[in-house]
């Protein structure tokens, strides 16, 4: 039961249903049974590890908490956060340290005996895990109280809408949200059916497909330098779509239970410098990466290069959480570095955007700044896509090479494109720009649409629901999904 299916549909519309039918006193019971249903649906195998990952980060909480120094909450913090880590990096992290080592010993002529081990990821584990340890370090500094109540905490802990792939909430936003009682609310209703259908349009008429165009090219043995640039261009576009679609399915499915998810994106594709990327981009990720693991690394220095360096391990962490692979690891580097680069130079691309006069057009010279950034973060996509550091580098190196960006070879490239396809992905794409330019210019284009006449309204939604009942295909779940 995937987000993209009309049992999912189904299931939701079944518990909004009941949600606001039964007590509030017992609605925690049916989220919870809910949530639990819908995870044991994708993955039954796991659910044991997510009931024992919940109370285990009950218990160590209010443990946490009793602790009568700050020494001794620490401790069980650390200890805490170290049980919780090693459950992750037993099933995703294992195998991947397990061959790197079994290559150095290779390398270096050693002997080397620990065999592979056939060990499948659960579902959603880095998502909970993350959400997991940041509720007990805000108990540890006093931010978050522990949660008594172990129905609300386990609703937090597994809530279904957004715990395949987030947001990852903080509990001091959604347990609070699910103790007050939510009452059935028309706008909230509709709102989150919008958000919905607008994330089945993104994802069933651009990411999926998207998806095999892509493919196509990166799973070629021989791909063309204009091929690799065109197909990673696409690629971005793809991990976008899907993405974000998956987010507006969270948000809208939570929103309708009266629930207020954090926003994961804030087209990041405009964004103009990486600085600006991330601050756009799996926005609750980013933050959770600067509360947890920047901000702690730079308490108490002060010299530019320890910065610099807290940035390049939280950057490292990032690439490490997205997938057990050194290609995720070079591709995490690559954004420290772009950070730190960025950062250092500042003073210097000012200074030349004004010894050339490009600041007296400032239009110019944002598009300018968007455009180079979502060239940097897609040449960062080449090693997020490739399937290995080899073929990472190949590609990288025709993405890079001169050649691969001549008119004629990026026409020709086109060709990877089924006639039919390519129309409908240039009219949907477009479809998607108006609406992001709406939002960048009126703020919402749910509230600009909600000024225009209802025939006009309506005729959107049609076309929303058509085109995606008509057009759409869906593929292999949600790319974030397997993180």
């Amino acid at each position: 039961m995937t987000f993209i299916s009309i049992e999912f549909l189904l299931f939701l519309a079944i518990t909004v249903l009941l949600n606001y039918i039964i007590p509030h006193r017992l609605r925690w019971i049916l989220l919870l049974v809910a949530s639990y249903v819908f995870y044991a649906s994708l993955s039954i195998q796991f659910i044991l590890l997510l009931l024992i990952s919940t109370a285990f980060t009950y218990f160590t909480g209010i443990f946490i908490e009793k602790q009568e120094t700050k020494k001794q909450k620490k401790k069980a913090m650390v200890v805490g956060i170290s049980v919780l880590l090693f459950f992750l990096g037993w099933f995703k992290y294992f195998n991947f340290v397990n061959e790197s080592l079994r290559s150095l010993a290779t390398f270096m002529g050693w002997n080397y005996a620990i065999p592979y081990q056939e060990i499948v990821l659960p579902l959603a584990i880095s998502f909970y895990t993350f959400q997991a340890v940041s509720y007990l370090v805000d108990i540890f500094y006093g931010k978050q109280k522990a949660e008594r109540h172990y129905g609300y905490f386990s609703v937090y802990f597994a809530f279904f809408p957004q715990l395949v792939a987030g947001p990852i909430e903080r509990a001091k936003k959604l347990i609070p949200q699910l103790k007050v009682e939510q009452r059935l609310n028309y706008e909230n209703l509709v709102y989150g059916m919008k958000r919905i259908a607008w994330g089945f349009f993104k994802k069933t008429l651009i990411a999926d497909r998207l998806a095999p165009i892509v493919a196509s090219v990166y799973d070629s043995p021989n791909p063309t330098g204009s091929e690799i640039v065109l197909a990673t261009i696409l690629f971005s576009i793809q991990l976008y779509a899907d993405f974000s679609a998956c987010s507006d399915i969270a948000i809208g499915s939570a929103r309708m239970l009266g629930i207020n998810l954090t926003e994961n994106f804030k087209q990041p594709h405009f964004a103009v410098s990486i600085a600006d990327f991330w601050s756009r981009w799996h926005i609750t990720l980013s933050t959770w990466l600067r509360d947890y693991i920047f901000f702690p690394l730079c308490k108490g220095k002060k010299k530019r290069s320890q910065i610099y360096f807290a940035i390049v391990i939280t950057f490292l962490v990032s690439g490490i959480w997205h997938g057990a692979a050194w290609t995720f690891i070079i591709w995490g580097l690559i954004h420290g570095f772009y950070r730190v680069f960025g950062d250092a130079t500042k003073s210097y691309r000012e200074s030349m955007a004004s010894f050339i006069r490009l600041d007296r057009s400032p239009v110019l010279h944002r598009w300018l700044k968007i455009a180079i950034t979502f060239l940097l973060v897609c040449f960062s996509r080449v090693f997020f896509r490739s399937d290995t550091v080899a073929q990472a580098f190949d590609h990288a190196k025709l993405f890079l090479s001169i050649s691969s960006w001549s008119p004629v070879g990026m026409i020709k490239a086109f060709e990877i494109f089924p006639l039919f396809d390519l129309l409908l992905f240039i009219f949907f794409f477009i479809i998607l720009q108006l609406f992001q330019y709406i939002e960048r210019n009126n703020g919402s284009t749910w509230e600009f649409l909600s000024k225009r006449s209802t025939f006009t309204r309506l005729a959107f939604y049609i076309f929303l629901i058509f085109s995606v009942l008509i057009l759409g295909v869906t593929g292999d779940g949600f790319v974030y999904g397997g993180f």
